[in-house]
């Protein structure tokens, strides 16, 4: 019976029920359990319930984790072998930050898989069908193909059926194609090329908007077009965000560094002959120092306050990695209707039907409004609480002719008879005393006019309508004609009371066309510039005809207006015939605009742009949108007028359903991007004075200048809040005017890993070193002599002079970090409250360091002279100035931009 499905919509009513092994008193019992056992019940496939637990596994498995829980299995064990050396409290920490870790991920990763919960609440719990000659209702589940089911208005359609008799039907299959317009659904056969769009055909979980029909299931479950997109929606895996990439490469690299340097020290110590606990600490010390045990966790709270910012622009994250995703977005594939406009028809002019080929001529003054006047009399409108109701095009009207509710009423008074929109004659009439007019679609009323603007009708004459008609589609329009004639008395009295339509609806004479566009929201052109400013591409797909989405793409300067539309279009059915490889040709060309497209081809736009290495957004509002949101690089849904479907397969929502919010949160998405390399290359330069000791230490006879613990103070203490105060800086001023960065230009590069261990941790290293060593100097041990004691009170000094010194020349590290090319103070300490904190912070810490009895207890460290303690402070503007340097001659600048 499958194969039959694709060519249902063509075969004549009659014979669709012989097709389908049915007849008119339905199948019987016995059939109805056949068919059920073949095909199973009419559901779409159940969802993973286990996803989450294998998320959390995941992330217990983390490499990451591991080596934490490792390090910190390390420290457990030195502790007990020589307590007293704090090594509990590392080990403790380290569980802390693992911990903590692998519930942010898993929090990031895991992201409930509702997508077919929400499919499977578009379809009807019971419905109507036809067994065994009697109307019965039975669960949805155990509709099975062959049934003839009953559809009025208001239902959802169960399953995939053909229409064989219909009264008036009109449903709205926006949830399947993402087009919100009514289309009338009647028995004939069908031309149509696919299926979505033949008018013979209703589909799963669309719904009937009006009238009544008479219908047999073809398809149940998976087999439907329903059951196809979530079956496509099940199988795409959404690939890496750029993000995560970046810091799965970092923490590998980094963690091979320090696993490397801990074992190849841990070796040369044993083979020196070095106590086995004295190495087993400094292999932690390595280790510890390598590792940014703060970076990860900073990395989520600067996401987290990223989501915030966006949603304050009506971009709503549902996972954070989607924040900084959306900042390195190459192409942004767009939908039209409600994105790119308004989504609500508005009358644009009344077009001249005589004005030819261009569709420039225009109907104005008293022939516009003669014209408006025979279109009101064929529409109902009426008041209610105040305000004009009824159908928007039809108020549309009123409002342009200025009626109000007492002119509405004169209406009514003179108004005989009002015929609605008639699905099988696709118009819509009204009679006075004597006038009967009618609007409705061009082709509908061709063949009842007998002139056009007073003009007998000949084959010319026609075409020169069809010419004007044409042209004003192309230019992005839906047009709507309006015929009229005069009424005489004697053709009322021989209607009498039958329903005279028929009678009065030929010799026609076409007074005008309506031309309806759905504006362009007027904030999209703006954005569209900018967007294309930044160096990103827009692509606007659509399931609307290629005239309207050319139009459309033209005047929200998504492709050059001179340009021909066969440059820069293809239709589904083109797009259907194109290998990849010819895709990725054409898009390479400059195609801008696929119009017709299935949710196959909107997968297949979506993985030629990524084959072509580029990072994709994709936006949607319709089931048959979710394949391709999950398929992008950043899946965005609509808030307003989208389906469920689509908000929980894609990572962001639009609160405002507005193209502008998506330029907004690149803004955003840029800007956190380049705050988390701030705060990356922050954090780094600490590294190099908190490793360089441990390596000192294993190569000459020489104390060990920071403990284990005292590293941990600045990767899990201070450098905590100035990190996030960096997540926090605002966008620079050149953040939207240069391109996405590289898909493969990664947090981790070489200039950042040069300058932050080769220049500026080497010169905190080299001064945190200077002042450790006139410390110990100063309380009398020098060159040659034993290494002192942990609990020696020169050391602890020694050790807690350098520590502050660090901490001190942090801050000169955090305010050059504001801007990868200005000083960082032209920026105003004071806009940054977060920053003034994290500043507050490393200085009363420094202080509390030497200071503070309690803070000295845990940390083994001693008091200074006053006047070593400012010989701390001078590495403030040490480091400051220097880097300042640095970037006046242009040295390491790094603008993340590019591979390398």
């Amino acid at each position: 019976m499958s194969a039959v499905h694709g060519a249902i919509h063509t075969l004549p009513a009659e014979d669709v029920l012989d097709v389908l092994g049915t007849d008119p008193a339905g199948l019987s019992p016995a059939q109805v359990r056949d068919r059920l056992a073949q095909d199973g019940p009419n559901l779409l496939s159940q969802p993973d319930r286990h996803a989450w637990l294998r998320a959390l596994v995941k992330q217990i498995i983390n490499f990451f984790t591991i080596l934490l829980v490792a390090a910190a299995a390390i420290c457990f064990v030195a502790d007990r072998m020589q307590p007293g050396e704090s090594m509990d409290v590392m080990g403790y920490a380290l569980v802390g930050v693992a911990v903590l870790n692998a519930i942010f991920s898993f929090v990031q990763e895991y992201r409930a898989e509702r997508a077919m919960e929400a499919l499977r609440a578009f379809l009807p719990a019971q419905v109507t069908v036809v067994r065994g000659g009697e109307e019965v209702q039975v669960l949805a589940a155990e509709v099975v193909a062959g049934d003839i089911v009953l559809l009025a208005e208001g239902d959802q359609v169960p399953a995939d059926a053909r229409v064989v008799e219909s009264h008036g039907l009109l449903v709205n299959n926006a949830p399947l194609t993402g087009e919100s317009r009514p289309l009338a659904i009647g028995p004939d056969a069908s031309a149509a090329d696919r299926m979505v769009e033949a008018e013979n055909l209703v589909f799963a979980g669309c719904a009937v908007q009006k009238g009544s029909a008479r219908a047999v299931v073809f398809a149940t479950g998976p087999r439907t077009e329903f059951g196809r997109i979530a079956e496509l929606s099940g199988e795409v895996k959404r690939a890496p965000s750029p993000l995560e990439r970046d810091t799965a490469k970092m923490v590998r690299v980094l963690t091979a560094i320090a696993i490397g340097l801990g074992v190849s020290f841990f070796a040369y110590g044993m083979f020196t002959g070095r106590p086995l606990l004295t190495n087993l600490v400094f292999m932690m010390g390595i280790i510890v120092a390598n590792v940014p045990e703060g970076l990860l966790p900073t990395f989520t709270l600067a996401l987290a306050m990223g989501s915030m910012r966006m949603a304050k622009r009506n971009v709503l994250v549902k996972g954070l990695n989607a924040v900084e995703a959306i900042g390195a977005v190459h192409v942004i594939c767009t939908d039209k209707t409600g994105t790119l406009t308004r989504n609500a028809l508005q009358l644009q002019r009344v077009v001249d039907p005589l004005g030819g080929g261009e569709g420039e001529g225009s109907l104005d003054g008293a022939s516009s409004t003669a014209v408006l006047h025979d279109a009101l009399l064929a529409s109902e409108v009426h008041v209610r609480d105040g305000a004009l109701a009824g159908d928007p095009l039809d108020v549309e009207i009123a409002v342009r002719l200025g009626q109000d509710a007492e002119s509405l009423a004169t209406l009514e008074q003179d108004r005989r008879w009002l015929w609605p929109f008639d699905v099988d004659l696709r118009s819509a009439a009204g009679a006075s005393a004597e006038r009967f007019a009618v609007k409705g679609a061009w082709e509908s009323l061709r063949p009842r006019l007998r002139s056009v603007r007073g003009q007998p009708v000949d084959a010319a004459l026609l075409a020169r309508v069809d010419a004007t008609v044409a042209a004003t589609a192309r230019r992005g329009a839906r047009v709507i004609a309006i015929a009229a004639r005069p009424l005489q008395a004697a053709e009322w009295e021989a209607a009498g009371t039958d329903d005279p339509r028929r009678a009065f609806e030929s010799g026609l004479d076409l007074v005008g066309l309506l031309a309806l566009v759905d504006p362009l929201r007027e904030e999209v052109p703006p954005a569209v510039a900018k967007a294309r400013g930044a160096g990103i591409d827009v692509v606007l797909i659509t399931g609307d005809h290629p005239d309207t989405a050319v139009a459309v793409a033209r005047e929200a300067g998504i492709v050059d207006p001179h340009v021909e539309a066969a440059e820069v279009a293809l239709t589904g059915s083109d797009l259907e015939a194109l290998p990849t490889s010819a895709l990725i040709a054409r898009l390479g060309s400059g195609v801008r605009v696929f119009a017709r497209s299935t949710p196959e081809q909107k997968m297949k736009i979506v993985q030629a742009l990524q084959a072509m290495n580029k990072v994709v957004a994709m936006t949607g509002d319709g089931v048959n949108d979710a394949p391709a949101l999950k398929a992008a690089d950043v899946g965005i849904a609509m808030g307003k007028q989208g389906t469920d479907v689509a908000r929980e397969a894609a990572q962001i929502v639009l609160l405002d359903d507005n193209f502008a919010s998506i330029v907004a949160g690149i803004e955003e998405g840029r800007t956190v991007f380049a705050n988390i390399r701030k705060f990356t290359n922050y954090v780094l330069v600490s590294n190099g004075p908190e490793i360089l000791p441990y390596l000192l230490y294993i190569l000459l006879p020489i104390p060990l200048a920071l403990t284990v613990i005292q590293i941990l103070s600045i990767d899990l203490g201070t450098d905590i809040v100035p990190s996030m105060a960096l997540g926090r800086e605002p966008p620079e001023p050149e953040t939207m005017q240069t391109p996405p960065r590289d898909r493969d230009a990664g947090l981790l590069r070489w200039r950042l890993i040069a300058h932050s261990y080769g220049f500026l941790g080497l010169l905190e290293a080299l001064w945190s070193f200077a002042l450790f060593f006139l410390v110990l100097r100063h309380g009398g041990w020098h060159d040659g002599d034993p290494i002192p004691p942990t609990s020696d009170p020169t050391y602890q000094s020694a050790t807690g002079a350098a520590l502050a010194t660090i901490l001190l020349m942090q801050i000169g590290n955090l305010i050059g970090r504001r801007s990868a090319r200005r000083l960082g103070l032209d920026a105003g300490l004071f806009r940054n409250r977060l920053l003034l904190a994290g500043i507050v912070i490393q200085v009363a810490f420094s202080w509390a360091v030497l200071y503070a009895p309690a803070v000295q207890h845990v940390l083994a460290t001693g008091p200074i002279p006053l006047a070593y303690y400012a010989l701390c402070w001078l590495g403030v503007p040490l480091i400051f100035g220097a880097d300042a340097l640095r970037k006046k001659l242009g040295w390491l600048v790094d603008d993340g931009q590019r591979a390398g």
